[in-house]
């Protein structure tokens, strides 16, 4: 069965850092260094994954095929160790699903009052 083609679900919940990850792809390829940043730059400084564990969960989401390489960005870059990153169809629909989950928890939040200025 194709990446395309797979049960979403399995991946759910994601952990912080691989939500982040798929965050920062979103929108446009990306390498390592500028995903880091993103993150970083996303969460305020309170995220600031290390290159080994970032390129570690970048590693595990390729495995899982929610991300995969890049090369045709690879070649564009002036710098060649750059190796760039972008989400699969799989990725996406994973992504969307944990912010539908989190959206969900944030909902039950405002009903308890547990958010925002009820807080």
């Amino acid at each position: 069965m194709s990446a395309t083609g797979l049960d979403p679900t399995p991946f759910l919940p994601l952990s912080n850092l691989s939500f982040h990850i798929l965050l920062a792809l979103g929108d446009t390829p990306a390498h390592g260094y500028a995903i880091g940043k993103e993150i970083e730059r996303r969460s305020d400084g309170r995220l600031n994954p290390t290159t080994g564990g970032l390129y570690q969960a970048l590693k595990r989401l390729v495995e899982d095929g929610l991300v995969e390489h890049a090369p045709e960005q690879d070649s564009r870059s002036s710098d060649s160790r750059r190796k760039y990153f972008r989400l699969t169809a799989l990725g996406r629909r994973v992504a969307t699903l944990e912010a539908r989950r989190l959206n969900e928890l944030v909902s039950v939040a405002r009903e308890r009052k547990l958010f925002g200025d009820s807080a």
